[in-house]
């Protein structure tokens, strides 16, 4: 019996002993994120915007369309849209990606996807066209310049990632969209900009473990009365303006796009990747 208790009293005395030494171990520091080449912030952005192990990744937005008249915003409709793309390093270090976009528009009041819409401005009531664009290829370089390649005739891009603004454990990286193009129909370009800003943690970043990170995103967008709209020369253009994130799984997609897509097209719920497949054996 004081043998045993002996033995107690020793075990509890050697965990104290190492639990106080545990504690006073100096806790590691997280390690210090490394942006100071192109090649280095290349990886650390493609780890942000897609994989470096070549998986497919979704990427979401949902948000609203507003028109903008002087100084007048007014609430139109909603936007929901899913995106998806894989990357992969060429022998010269730069990364090619394949991607494609299924987005919808969506009514303010019940949340979702319409296919008629009644414009204030107008009055008139229009049929709402929804965007499946067609797969493409973009290069991303050390520069952190998207490009299409082949170039897209008719379509003019000029594209900038702006420098990450870090504040505490927390970084934010824009990327900077302004598109021009000439619609048929159309007696002046169409002008599309945006700004799509990825935030992440500079840690889960940092740590340079992971082929991916967690990305959150959100958009700002400024583009002309779209054609669908009917409004002719009348003054004043759309904004957008929305939030979403890269590498969601399929299940938690946003529920209206999940719910048009499986009416709509029930193949990219099915095989998401399969529209991306040609061009990637191709290339």
């Amino acid at each position: 019996m004081i043998d045993s208790t002996r033995r107690g009293l020793v075990a509890t005395g050697l965990a104290a002993v190492s639990a106080a030494g545990m504690a006073a171990q100096p806790a590691q520091a997280a390690p210090a994120l490394d942006l100071s080449d192109g090649k280095k912030r290349l990886l650390a952005f493609m780890r942000l915007r897609g994989s470096l192990d070549q998986a497919l990744v979704a990427g979401c937005i949902s948000g609203r369309y507003y028109g903008v008249v002087g100084a007048e915003v007014r609430p139109l409709y909603g936007v929901t849209a899913s995106t998806f793309a894989r990357y992969r390093e060429l022998p010269d270090g730069r990364f090619e990606g394949f991607t494609y976009e299924v987005a919808y528009f969506t009514d303010l009041e019940t949340g979702k996807v319409m296919d008629r819409w009644a414009n204030p401005y107008t009055g008139e009531t229009v049929d709402v066209p929804h965007t499946f664009s067609k797969p493409a290829r973009v290069v991303i370089g050390e520069d952190l310049t998207i490009k299409a390649e082949p170039a897209i005739p008719g379509l003019q891009i000029r594209h900038a990632t702006l420098s990450p603004l870090i504040i505490g454990q927390d970084l934010w990286w824009t990327e900077e969209v302004l598109t021009e193009a000439q619609i048929p129909g159309m007696a002046k370009p169409l002008n599309y900009s945006e700004l799509v800003t990825f935030q992440t943690s500079v840690a889960e970043l940092a740590a340079n473990n992971t082929r991916r990170v967690t990305c959150r995103n959100a958009y700002t967008s400024v583009v002309n009365w779209r054609p669908w709209l009917k409004m002719g020369d009348a003054p004043g253009h759309l904004m957008g303006n929305g939030a979403g994130a890269w590498g969601v799984a399929m299940k938690d997609l946003p529920a209206a796009w999940l719910e048009a897509t499986k009416a709509r097209h029930p193949d990219v719920l099915a095989d998401p990747g399969a529209k991306l497949e040609p061009l990637w054996r191709k290339a």
